[in-house]
């Protein structure tokens, strides 16, 4: 107890700031901790203090010990509790994989993209978890973030680059004088979009799968 009396005296107490403080956390259990402290100084033990605010001595310290390291402010942060999830943590890392590796329609539900809706849709029928709100809550805490994707192309078979190019062979000896064969390179026309948004871990990006560049072939003018 004597230690952390000379450490009070070494860091002070400013009563301006005190009051300060004090008109401007007004909520009782932030204004108990700064009496606690202004007690403290004043000369009374923490077991009097206790007494004094029906609190337990070794509150009385650590409301001291709190100050002590970060001040008046310190003292009166406020107390964040973490909020009760829903799901079990089996459960979040399963509707993670689920969102990352499929698509609604993949899942029995109607739709290509992940929204709001349809996840809580899909957590009511998969887990019977209900969410009125705090959906996007769930998702900042699966580090997911709504990103723009893009297209992940796979590599060409083998099989089908040998008869391309052997299809292109015959197209330019059987040309004549009068036809033109132009080939564009990782070029092609789809209805298909090339990208849009989807949910992905934060600092990535979302791939979408396409086959766009096996379909394309050489064209005779």
């Amino acid at each position: 107890m004597g230690y952390s009396r000379k450490q009070l005296e070494a860091k002070g107490f400013d009563e301006g700031a005190y009051q300060k403080c004090f008109a401007k956390h007004q909520q009782e259990h932030q204004r108990v901790r700064l009496r606690c402290l202004r007690a403290y100084y004043t000369g009374k033990t923490p077991q009097e203090i206790g007494q004094e605010f029906g609190l337990h001595e070794q509150t009385v310290r650590l409301y001291l010990k709190t100050y002590l390291s970060g001040g008046f402010e310190a003292l009166c942060a406020a107390i964040c509790r973490p909020k009760p999830t829903l799901l079990s943590a089996e459960q979040m890392a399963a509707f993670k994989a689920t969102l990352l590796n499929s698509r609604p329609n993949e899942v029995g539900l109607e739709g290509n993209i992940w929204t709001g809706k349809l996840m809580r849709q899909y957590l009511q029928d998969r887990y019977q978890v209900t969410y009125k709100s705090g959906i996007y809550d769930l998702l900042e805490r699966l580090q997911l973030s709504h990103q723009k994707a893009h297209s992940d192309y796979s590599n060409a078979k083998p099989e089908e680059q040998e008869l391309f190019l052997a299809d292109l062979k015959n197209t330019l000896l059987q040309a004549d004088g009068r036809t033109a064969v132009a080939k564009f390179d990782e070029f092609s026309v789809s209805s298909r979009p090339s990208s849009h948004y989807g949910w992905a871990q934060k600092n990535t990006r979302p791939k979408v799968k396409t086959d766009e560049k096996n379909a394309t072939a050489p064209t005779a003018f």
